[in-house]
């Protein structure tokens, strides 16, 4: 079973780890940046890190998953949608947005089966391979 908690320090080796397999470089920097601004969740399966998100409200105001790692060998089993599930939890805003390649169908699924609505793209972050972006209203204006 797939637990989703706040990152610590002591997290950060381990979210090191899993950004290199999983992205081939790990942006040290900018994740104990992170981890330190609370704004990283760790996804555990026993003491196994087994995926992280970063997430902030500095996309227009907004709450903005910036970043979803799942380790190769734990996708498909829910670990994207506790970590996405615990982001819409603690999300002041009225608003979440986030984006993924038009190459990454399985992220893609993802954001379509948690309700939210492709709401434009942007061109030229990645040569050939659009930015999709995804919103979700978390509650309404006021409330």
């Amino acid at each position: 079973m797939t637990s989703v908690r706040p990152a610590d320090g002591g997290d950060l080796e381990s979210v090191c780890a899993l950004d290199r397999l999983v992205a081939g470089d790990a942006r040290r920097r900018s994740l104990a940046a992170a981890i330190s601004a609370g704004r990283c969740l760790a996804a555990t399966a026993g003491s196994r890190l087994v995926g992280y998100a970063i997430w902030d409200c500095s996309f227009y105001d907004q709450g903005f998953i910036k970043l979803l790692v799942v380790h190769p060998q734990h996708r498909r089993r829910g670990v994207a949608t506790a970590l996405i599930r615990h982001i819409e939890s603690v999300c002041p805003t009225e608003k979440l947005f986030t984006s993924t390649n038009e190459s990454n169908v399985a992220m893609q699924r993802v954001c379509q089966g948690l309700g939210f609505m492709r709401t434009g793209y942007i061109e030229n972050l990645d040569e050939g391979d659009p930015e999709l972006v995804y919103f979700k209203r978390l509650r309404s204006r006021g409330r």
